[in-house]
């Protein structure tokens, strides 16, 4: 039954993220960002950090909730979290990476789909890859702080999507900003380098989504001379310390409350 359950949850996280994919490819190509593999590739960016802030948010609050604060679960885990400080955190990086598994299996489903139906190469379908298994644990970790901090997932959830908008949004915010500075430009690297969707233009080599006519009545980053991050998994590294100070924030705020349960 149990196993059942696991391929029920798999398979309905790959449907929806589907749907979400279909969604969001269709929004990228009808702004014109970019060839139809490079906004394939943004759109699953997008649906990663969305369904991954959901499934760590949701694993993570219910079941060490219902494992420190109720008094009818006298389970093997709530001894575990009051154990000690290694035990909460090997805890809870034991559940990121589970709960992160369904987005994993769609990851990998969907860049084998794109690797048969478009003209990418193996070695970037692999840096796809990497780059989107990196951007589910992150997404996880940003889940997993935010629905500790709101003790809600759902309201956790949406915390952490608007972070993640705002990082992919940086570019658009820098207009507003141009009333209350005399050059954004030094802004600029700051923004490049924390757009998660930035490192799909260092995979695709050449694609520069911000020198498209729509853009440029949009923000002020194309009327600048910038460079992207180089080497492009640079962006990634910054996503693995983004994720690690939350994963850090979440164990301390988690072994206070079981301590004090």
């Amino acid at each position: 039954m149990r196993n059942r359950n696991h391929i029920l949850k798999v398979s309905l996280a790959c449907v929806i993220a589907s749907f979400l994919l279909w969604i969001a490819y269709r929004l990228l190509r009808h702004l014109g960002l970019g060839s139809p593999a490079e906004c394939y590739f943004m759109a699953q960016v997008c649906v990663v950090l969305l369904i991954a802030t959901y499934l760590a948010a949701y694993t993570v609050h219910t079941e060490f909730f219902r494992a420190c604060f109720n008094a009818s679960v006298a389970s093997s885990t709530g001894h575990l979290l009051a154990l000690s400080s290694i035990s909460i955190g090997r805890w809870l990086l034991r559940r990121l990476v589970l709960s992160q598994v369904p987005v994993l299996c769609w990851v990998f489903l969907s860049t084998c789909v794109a690797l048969f139906i478009t003209d990418l190469q193996f070695t970037a379908s692999l840096a796809v890859f990497a780059i989107l298994g990196i951007y589910s644990l992150t997404a996880g970790a940003v889940g997993m702080l935010c629905a500790q901090v709101f003790r809600d997932t759902l309201f956790g959830t949406e915390s952490a999507t608007l972070l993640w908008c705002i990082l992919m949004g940086g570019a658009f915010l820098l207009n507003p900003l141009q009333r209350y500075v005399d050059d954004p430009q030094p802004f600029i690297p700051l923004v490049l380098h924390l757009n998660p969707l930035i490192a799909v233009y260092g995979i695709f080599e050449g694609l520069d989504i911000f020198r498209n006519p729509v853009l440029y009545e949009l923000t002020p980053v194309t009327w600048y001379d910038y460079r992207y991050p180089n080497p492009w998994y640079l962006v990634g590294v910054w996503q693995l310390v983004i994720g690690g100070c939350c994963f850090v924030g979440t164990w301390w705020m988690c072994r206070s409350r079981s301590y004090n349960r």
